[in-house]
């Protein structure tokens, strides 16, 4: 079987910055949402909420730690549509947890 096709398509979901967030090809998630629920919004706002999503990722992406930039970008690229809220989110929710008390 030849895998070569649908690791092509793969490395256009995602591409690793060394320096910053990676790149999401977000376009392609806000669209797909529409598609499977119009009632949710338009591409328009999804690429808003997307884009402001990255802004705060590049504000911050220094401040998460590695392990967790690493893992955050692995999970929301897996399988499906990248996206910046998601990242942005994941990293959040891994940092509230590590300020919750150990009682």
């Amino acid at each position: 079987m030849n895998f070569a096709p649908i690791l092509f398509l793969a490395s256009q979901l995602v591409l690793p910055a060394a320096d910053g967030p990676p790149h999401l090809a977000v376009e392609q998630s806000c669209k797909a949402a529409m598609k499977l629920d119009p009632e949710t919004g338009s591409v328009d706002a999804c690429m808003k909420d997307e884009t402001a999503a990255q802004d705060e990722l590049k504000r911050k992406w220094t401040s998460f730690p590695a392990s967790d930039r690493a893992r955050c970008v692995a999970e929301t690229s897996t399988g499906g549509s990248p996206s910046y809220v998601e990242v942005i989110t994941c990293l959040q929710t891994a940092q509230d947890a590590r300020q919750v008390p150990k009682d």
